[in-house]
């Protein structure tokens, strides 16, 4: 009997140590779980807290960046100040300039569109039409008074240069109610020719009488081939051409 109860006791002794240790791991376990959980929330706080981190340095970052623009802002507005002065005087001292530059603008064009008009006829309609875009630009509001200048230059220069070529071109020529097409040659400013396209008939422009003279038919040849030089399709050469003398040299 004695060993029996022994027995039993040890028994229940041992069934108690295994519930404890039951007990224990189930405590583990469910601490092991509490831990993970929070470990995982620990994670999640440190990563946003990274998150958070890189946030705020880029924010820095954008800050100096908008601190440095608004400094070199600052500057360039308070140059501009400092220069209001000086470009109000330059606008009283361009009020000044266009007040006498414009009205010499205008006559330049009177000049010259009185010039084309009285001129030998050559190039007639070219040279009317570039008056007349002038007098229209004058009136442009949206041209300064440096490019109605530079234009106006510009014209007087293709005026000054037939002066100095020799020119051919095909037109009409009209002589009362008649109209036909002749070759004209202008030798500089010097004479003004036109040749029938079959090269029978030859004329030179008088200047002081502002009408056609015909010339000989000596000059048929002289006038073809300076037509022909003009055109480069001869070489330059001497040539003996009639010139009308004006009232000056009479």
């Amino acid at each position: 009997m004695k060993n029996v109860h022994i027995l039993a006791l040890c028994c229940l002794s041992f069934s108690l140590h295994a519930n404890s240790v039951d007990s224990a791991i189930d405590k583990t376990n469910l601490a092991n779980k509490k831990s993970e959980s929070s470990q995982k929330k620990i994670n999640t706080y440190a990563e946003k807290s990274e998150t958070i981190y890189d946030e705020y340095s880029r924010l820095q970052k954008e800050l100096k960046q908008q601190e440095a623009y608004n400094k070199q802002l600052r500057s360039i507005v308070q140059r501009q100040v400092e220069e209001i002065p000086k470009l109000n005087e330059q606008l009283k001292q361009i009020e000044v300039t266009n007040k006498k530059i414009i009205p010499l603008m205008l006559e330049m064009v009177d000049k010259l569109e009185k010039f084309v008009s009285i001129d030998t006829p050559f190039l007639k309609e070219e040279r009317r039409k570039r008056v007349k875009n002038l007098k229209n630009f004058l009136t442009n509001p949206d041209l300064n008074t440096a490019e109605l200048f530079r234009m106006i230059l510009e014209s007087y220069k293709i005026e000054y240069s037939y002066a100095r070529t020799l020119e051919v071109y095909r037109s009409e020529l009209s002589e009362g109610d008649n109209t036909k097409i002749v070759d004209f040659l202008r030798v500089g400013r010097l004479a003004l020719y036109y040749q029938s396209l079959d090269g029978l008939e030859t004329a030179l422009y008088d200047v002081n009488t502002q009408d056609w003279i015909l010339l000989d038919s000596d000059y048929n040849e002289k006038i073809k081939k300076s037509i022909k030089m003009a055109r480069k399709k001869v070489s330059p050469d001497f040539l003996t051409l009639a010139i009308v003398p004006t009232k000056a040299e009479k």
